[in-house]
């Protein structure tokens, strides 16, 4: 009788390696997003603070207090 280990071996690696395939666009897509979110979110907080220093410059109390509000939300 022959032994069936080393096919049983190489049919186990290849469904491992076509489930890896099959996962990997949703792994780079998952990480792509994260990169997205991580740079949407530091482009924010960019933008928060230079309009709360924009409103300290024209004393604009109103603007300041609106912005450091909302920007105090976003942070959450």
């Amino acid at each position: 009788m022959k032994d069936n280990t080393s096919y049983n071996k190489d049919m186990n690696d290849l469904v491992k390696y076509k489930l890896q395939k099959k996962n990997e666009p949703f792994a780079f897509n998952m990480v792509a997003q994260m990169i997205l979110d991580e740079s949407l979110h530091a482009h924010q907080i960019k933008r928060y603070k230079e309009k709360i220093d924009e409103a300290l410059e024209k004393r604009d109390e109103a603007s300041f207090m609106k912005l450091t509000d909302e920007y105090l939300r976003f942070l959450g």
